[in-house]
């Protein structure tokens, strides 16, 4: 299965898709940094999952065939959660990977603050599975935030609205099950059970999930200062519940959201392990690319090989002639370090940008 049918996949199970909708710049001063020409950001996927070392972080919960014939980790819901039992890292230190970035020539970062598995990685007060309940209150947002203003790099967070253990009993973890291309397959419950029907998600469980999306968007866009970029990744149920793009303007007048909540917003990213082979219809967009080799965004087997410099620079060209921003990604271990094929790869890419511009 190819890395764009894999996201294609996966947007459909968060829901996200764009809408059509007109894009809406912000027009604030401090948000024109973002639109034109081409930037270059680091993404950094990072979570609980690194605990077990190839397992994905979140899409490994879910019972997979063609995963599995990959090779790919695959746990139970219930087994993915008490990773968040073990997860300590020690060595995590943000500054060493974001400083190279910037040598290099990236201008921002996204660090996954709250992936689909729930588990949020500052100290919430909403909900009970952050590190506030088990790494003694220490905030990991924050020790990027502040590397991220040490180095010189713009502050981007991404957020998942779908939560995966708050919803695990309205939810199937059976990919492609009863869908066209896979009718045969069970729904799976988070045990990996088979079920004959997923519940409905009741009203009352809803406004109470989105409140506390809403009560944590909240607390990342006013305990850590300027926020550049918001990056969320899916939908919820009931978009009038939730946090909105003029409310979150009025927290961070600054601020670039991407399209995936809404159906819309600052620029598009719906082209996520692939590349358009056109102009794209939309005036700002960025493409999202694992940097790494292996099977997933997080630390799995395979994640301290990089892709050649040649295919990072086809990425670059590419985007810069259709005029779109390029989102890298990175793996920290359990340990929180990123390993030295990434400071090999980012210093010639580097020395490639500079030598070319």
């Amino acid at each position: 299965m190819s890395e764009n049918k894999i996201a294609s996949d996966q947007h459909s199970v968060i829901g996200y898709s764009p809408s059509g909708k007109k894009l809406e710049r912000n027009t604030h001063p401090d948000a024109q940094w973002f639109f034109n020409p081409t930037k270059l950001g680091l993404f950094i996927h990072f979570g609980i999952s690194t605990v077990d070392g190839d397992c994905d972080i979140s899409w490994s919960m879910w019972e997979n065939p063609e995963r599995r014939k990959k090779g790919n980790g695959i746990v139970t819901p219930a087994e993915y959660w008490d990773f968040a039992k073990k997860f300590n890292p020690e060595s995590f230190n943000p500054k060493d990977w974001l400083s190279a970035a910037k040598e290099a020539g990236f201008e921002y970062a996204v660090f996954t603050t709250r992936h689909h598995d729930g588990f949020a990685m500052w100290p919430s007060d909403a909900g009970n599975f952050s590190t506030k309940n088990y790494l003694h209150g220490r905030d990991l947002v924050k020790e990027y935030v502040d590397a991220c203003r040490e180095v010189g790099l713009k502050v981007g967070l991404y957020y998942s609205p779908p939560d995966w253990r708050v919803n695990q009993d309205y939810m199937n973890f059976m990919s492609g099950a009863h869908s066209q291309s896979h009718p045969d397959r069970p729904y799976y419950d988070k045990y990996h059970k088979e079920i004959e029907s997923v519940p409905e998600m009741p009203k009352e469980h809803i406004a109470a999930y989105e409140a506390y999306v809403n009560a944590q968007v909240k607390e990342l866009l006013t305990r850590y200062g300027k926020i550049d970029v918001m990056w969320f990744d899916g939908t919820v149920p009931d978009l009038s519940q939730v946090i909105s793009i003029d409310e979150i303007r009025k927290l961070q007048p600054g601020i670039v959201c991407n399209d995936r909540l809404w159906g819309f917003g600052d620029y598009c990213t719906k082209y996520e392990c692939t590349l358009p082979t056109e102009k794209p219809p939309f005036d700002y967009w960025e493409t999202c690319q694992i940097w790494h080799v292996g099977g997933g965004w997080s630390y799995v087997k395979n994640a301290d090989k990089y892709v050649t410099l040649e295919q990072t620079i086809h990425r670059y060209e590419v985007s810069k002639q259709y005029g779109g921003n390029v989102l890298l990604n990175i793996a920290p271990d359990k340990h929180g370090v990123v390993p030295d094929a990434y400071y090999v790869a980012v210093k010639e890419f580097g020395d490639w940008l500079k030598k070319n511009k």
